[in-house]
C-alpha cells in the first residue's frame, strides 16, 4: 500500500467545516485545494465512516468532521485500494485524549496544534489540557508564578485550531485537591486545608473556583469542564479539622462538590469530576479499587445528576475488572466516562507493552458495558520528562482499538498510519519503548537507573536483593543491544528515537561503571579502568543534557526546565564526585567508599521516582 496526494475543491465538499478541514491539514500534508493529486469528494451525512476509493478519485463520507478527518488519515497512509470501500462505525461517542501540563512540561501552542492534528487524522473528537495552575488567571498573580502559563489568547487560539479539525476543546483543572503548587505561596494559606486541598468553609476558596470557572468559560467554546477533584486524601484532616472540628470527608465532599455544581450551572457549564474518592473515602485503605469498599446510600443520594463521573484505571490487566467497575459507577446512579492511559510516566519513552496491557482490556469492557465516551490520559508524574511525541504511537494503537475494540490493532495498518500521519517508525518506537521494562521477568526501569545516585546506588542495591547479582549484567547487556538497534534509525517527525538510543547506551555505560567501582575496592590495580569508566559516564551524561535540552526548548515552554538541569546537573556533579572517590584510593588518601560498600540484605521498599533515588537523607 502507498499513500495518496489529495486535491479537493470547494464544489466537491459538502458540510459545514469540511473545507476548513482539509486547508488546515492542507499546510502539513499533501493535500492541495485545486492541486495535483488523487480528487477527493467529502460530504457530512449518515453515520459513521465510509471512505471509497474507485474510478480516479476518492469518496469519504463521515456523520462528523472528526471521522471525515480519520477517512483523510486512512487515504494518506495508503489503507484504501482501488476498487475498494472500508467503512467504520465508531464504538464510542467520544475518542478523547489529555495532555498533563502542569508537571513542568507545559506544552508549546504550535507543539500542541501539531499534536492536535495528528491525533484527528486517527480518529480522536476531544482533547483536554490538565492544567492544576498553569494557565494565567485574571487577578492571580501567584496562581501559576513562574509555571509558564498559559493565557487566555493561547487557549483561544488552541480552541479554534482543534474545532476546524473536529476537536472538542475541554478544561481540566483542580477544584479541591491537587492544588499545592498553588498552596505553597503564603498569599494562598487562607484558603488551605492541607498542602493539596482547599479549605471549604473558607469563602475566599469558592471566590478562587468561580474565577476558575468564568476562564475556562470564555476560552473554550465547549459547555464542559473537567473540575477533577481527585485524590483528596487529607480533605478535613488539616486546618478544617482545626478551625470546625472532625466531619465525614464524604459530607465535605458531597456538600462542596454541590456548591461548585451550583456555580457551573449558573455560567451553563457541564462538569465532570474524577470518581475515585466515591469509592476511596469507603474503603478502609482509602484504595479506589478495594472491592470492600462501601458507599453510602445518603452520600450517593446526594451526587449531583448533572456530574458526570470519570472512572480512571491505568493498572488493569483484565476485562472483568474494569466491566465490575462500571457497573459499580452504574449503582452511583451514573453511566461513567472511561479514562485509560497512553503510558507517558514515570517514562523518557512512553511504555508500550503497559499501554497495550491496560488499554485492552479497558477498551474491550467499554464496548462490552456500553460506555459511550473514552478518554486516553497522558500523565508527567515525576516530571513530565518523558519525549511525549514517542506517546504518537502509543495514541495510534488506542485509536485503533477503539474503532475495533474486539480486534487486535493491525501492526501493518498501524505503521503505514504512523508514518503518513507522524512521520514516524512505528516497530522502532515501539522497540525504543524497552527502555523500561516493568515486567514481573524484566523490572527494570531506565528513569530509576538514570536518577540513581552513583555512591548510594539505592535502586540498584534493591534490584539486587530482589532479583539476585546476575541482575545488573544482564540489564546492560540488554541495553547495550537496544542502544545499537536505536543508533541505526532516524529521528523522523515523532519521537525522537537517536536521543533514545543515548539514554540506552548511557544506561549501559552506568551499569559498566558501577562494577567497575566496586570491583576497584577490593582489587585496586582496577582503580584507574574504574576511573575511566566513571568518567565516561560523566562525560556522556554532559552531552545527554544538551541533547535533552534541545528537545525540551523545542516543545515545552522555558518554565521547568530547571527542574532536569538541576537533576541532570547534579548526576555529573556525583559522577564526577566518586571518580574525585577513587582518586583519592588511587592516591593512598582513602581506603574504601562506605556508600558503596554499605548493603541491604532485604528490599526495602522505594518507589521508582527521583525523590526517593537522589538521596537517603533529609531537604530539611
Amino acid at each position: 500500500m502507498s499513500g495518496s496526494c489529495l486535491s479537493w475543491n470547494r464544489n466537491e465538499v459538502k458540510g459545514e467545516g469540511i473545507a476548513e478541514l482539509l486547508s488546515v491539514l492542507g499546510r502539513h500534508y499533501p493535500i492541495a485545494e485545486n492541486g495535483e493529486g488523487l480528487p477527493l469528494e467529502v460530504k457530512l451525512a449518515g453515520e459513521g465512516l465510509r471512505v471509497e476509493k474507485s474510478g480516479g478519485k476518492a469518496v469519504i463520507v463521515a456523520s462528523s468532521v472528526s471521522l471525515a478527518a480519520r477517512g483523510v488519515g486512512m487515504l494518506l497512509s495508503g489503507l484504501v485500494e482501488d476498487g475498494q470501500a472500508v467503512e467504520e462505525k465508531p464504538a464510542f461517542k467520544t475518542v478523547g485524549v489529555m495532555f498533563d501540563c502542569c508537571r513542568n512540561a507545559v506544552l508549546k501552542v504550535d507543539y500542541l496544534k501539531e499534536w492536535l492534528r495528528r491525533a484527528a487524522l486517527m480518529g480522536y473528537n476531544l482533547a483536554m489540557l490538565y492544567t492544576k495552575d498553569t494557565y494565567v488567571l485574571p487577578d492571580e498573580e501567584g496562581f501559576g508564578y513562574l509555571r509558564g502559563s498559559y493565557t487566555a489568547a493561547e487557549l483561544r487560539e488552541v480552541d479554534a485550531y482543534a474545532s476546524q479539525l473536529g476537536i472538542e476543546m475541554t478544561g481540566c483543572v483542580q477544584a479541591l485537591g491537587h492544588l499545592e503548587p498553588v498552596l505553597k505561596w503564603g498569599k494562598y494559606h487562607s484558603i488551605r486545608d492541607t498542602a493539596a486541598e482547599l479549605l471549604t468553609t473558607e469563602e475566599k476558596s469558592y471566590e478562587l473556583i468561580n474565577k476558575i470557572l468564568d476562564f475556562f468559560g470564555s476560552v473554550f467554546k465547549s459547555r464542559r469542564i473537567h473540575l477533577g477533584m481527585d485524590e483528596t486524601h487529607g480533605l478535613g484532616r488539616g486546618r478544617y479539622m482545626d478551625l470546625n472540628g472532625y466531619r465525614r470527608p464524604f459530607d465535605i465532599y458531597v456538600d462542596h462538590l454541590n456548591r461548585v455544581m451550583g456555580e457551573c450551572d449558573k455560567r451553563g457549564l457541564e462538569p465532570m469530576i474524577w470518581s475515585d474518592m466515591f469509592f476511596r473515602m469507603g474503603s478502609k485503605n482509602m484504595d479506589y479499587y478495594d472491592r470492600d469498599a462501601v458507599t453510602p446510600p445518603d452520600v450517593i443520594a446526594k451526587i449531583p445528576p448533572q456530574v458526570d463521573l470519570v472512572y480512571w484505571d491505568y493498572y488493569h490487566e483484565d476485562v472483568e475488572f474494569y466491566r465490575e467497575w462500571i457497573r459499580r459507577h452504574h449503582k452511583l446512579g451514573h453511566k461513567p466516562v472511561m479514562a485509560s492511559a497512553v503510558w507517558t510516566w514515570p517514562v523518557f519513552w512512553y511504555n508500550h507493552r503497559k499501554t497495550a496491557a491496560t488499554v485492552t482490556p479497558c477498551i474491550e469492557a467499554c464496548a462490552a458495558e456500553g460506555v459511550d465516551e473514552i478518554i486516553f490520559t497522558m500523565w508527567g508524574d515525576d516530571g513530565g520528562y518523558c519525549d511525549w511525541s514517542s506517546a504518537l504511537a502509543g495514541a495510534c494503537y488506542a485509536a485503533e482499538k477503539c474503532f475495533y475494540p474486539q480486534s487486535e490493532p493491525d501492526e501493518k495498518n498501524m505503521a503505514a498510519k504512523f508514518s503518513a500521519i507522524c512521520n514516524g517508525d512505528y516497530q522502532a518506537h515501539v522497540a525504543a519503548s524497552e527502555l523500561t521494562m516493568m515486567t514481573e521477568k524484566e523490572p527494570v526501569s531506565a528513569e530509576s537507573l538514570l536518577w540513581d545516585d552513583p555512591l548510594l546506588g539505592i535502586y540498584r542495591k534493591d534490584c539486587e536483593v530482589q532479583f539476585g547479582t546476575g541482575f545488573w549484567p544482564k540489564q546492560g547487556k540488554r541495553y547495550s543491544e537496544l542502544a545499537s538497534r536505536l543508533e541505526g534509525c532516524a529521528k523522523g517527525g515523532a519521537g525522537n528515537l537517536p536521543l533514545a538510543g543515548e539514554l540506552a547506551r548511557i544506561l549501559e555505560k552506568k551499569i559498566r561503571a558501577f562494577r567497575a567501582a566496586e570491583d576497584a575496592l577490593v582489587k585496586p590495580e582496577k582503580v584507574r579502568e574504574a576511573m575511566d569508566a566513571v568518567q565516561a559516564v560523566a562525560e556522556a551524561l554532559e552531552k545527554f543534557e544538551v541533547s535533552y535540552r534541545g528537545q525540551w526548548y523545542c516543545r515545552n515552554k522555558t518554565f521547568g526546565y530547571e527542574v532536569m538541569q538541576i537533576r541532570l546537573s547534579g548526576q555529573i556533579a556525583r559522577w564526577k564526585e566518586l571518580c574525585r572517590r577513587l582518586e583519592e584510593i588511587a592516591n593512598g588518601t582513602a581506603n574504601t567508599i562506605p556508600e558503596l560498600t554499605e548493603r541491604i540484605s532485604v528490599p526495602i521498599g522505594l518507589r521508582c521516582q527521583y525523590s526517593f533515588l537522589a538521596t537517603a537523607s533529609v531537604y530539611y
